[in-house]
């Protein structure tokens, strides 16, 4: 079974790499997508390096050597799923609306949610497990939450219209902070020792705080639709650091998680 997640991991991964930067090979060096094309660019290696620093230090123990090459090629092919799944219900494109249609506003949503997908799957494998499995288990469970949130939020403000449509760029950039935001709590949520399904999903409670923070941005896309003529950019980094602040104070509250081997 490992055998085979290694191939199909490898697969994935390059199936990642090559959509992932082929667009915007193709676009160079026009001046379309141009911001586009340095932030994606970078965002594998953030989740590389991101990745790779759990994988060494809160990791199970017996993550060494050739498994630490194993669970990254499992990352990458957690976030081609995700950025997959992105597509499907939160109808942002990666490489379509931010490099092809050149829309800056999608950049931050885009970003936003490549790294609150890495930030789940990081968060699933601290902790000490029986195997691969039950990072997928607990990574799944927060995964799930993560994409149900958005949806919701984006069914009753309509976000992803305002970002893909009207280009709203104070909409990307707090759809965006959301994502990390919900990602950091979701991460903690995924993460500790297994001991049963049913106990991870009981501690998984621990990411109760990401409701009231959904709730926060529905009530602040509200405000914005009904009043955006009184708001802008500034309003929109505000918000985006409120919620930024809010996920990192609430996971400075929860229980800390041992290191690896601790």
């Amino acid at each position: 079974t490992e055998a085979f997640l290694f191939l199909a991991g490898m697969y994935l991964t390059a199936r990642l790499f090559y959509r992932w930067y082929k667009l915007l090979l193709d676009a160079w060096p026009r001046d379309r997508g141009k911001i586009a094309r340095y932030v994606l660019g970078i965002l594998p290696a953030l989740a590389f390096v991101s990745i790779w620093v759990i994988l060494l230090t809160m990791a199970s123990y017996d993550v060494v050597g050739i498994w630490v090459f194993f669970y990254i090629l499992m990352g990458y092919a957690w976030i081609y799923a995700g950025v997959f799944l992105m597509e499907r219900f939160l109808d942002l494109s990666p490489a379509y609306d931010t490099v092809y249609l050149d829309n800056r506003a999608a950049i931050f949503p885009v970003a936003g949610g490549f790294l609150g997908l890495t930030s789940i799957y990081a968060g699933a494998n601290t902790g000490n497990g029986p195997g691969w499995w039950v990072v997928l288990i607990a990574g799944g469970v927060g995964l799930i939450a993560w994409l149900l949130l958005a949806f919701a939020i984006n069914t009753v403000s309509g976000v992803s219209e305002r970002i893909t449509v009207d280009r709203d760029i104070g909409c990307g950039i707090r759809n965006g902070a959301y994502l990390i935001a919900s990602g950091l709590i979701l991460a903690r949520a995924s993460g500790g020792d297994w001991t049963s399904f049913y106990a991870t999903l009981i501690e998984f409670s621990l990411g109760w705080p990401v409701i009231p923070l959904a709730g926060l941005v529905i009530l602040v896309e509200l405000f914005m639709i009904r009043h955006s003529e009184k708001t802008g950019l500034t309003s929109s980094v505000l918000w985006g650091s409120v919620y930024l602040i809010y996920a990192i104070y609430m996971l400075m509250l929860l229980p800390p998680l041992s290191g690896k081997g601790v």
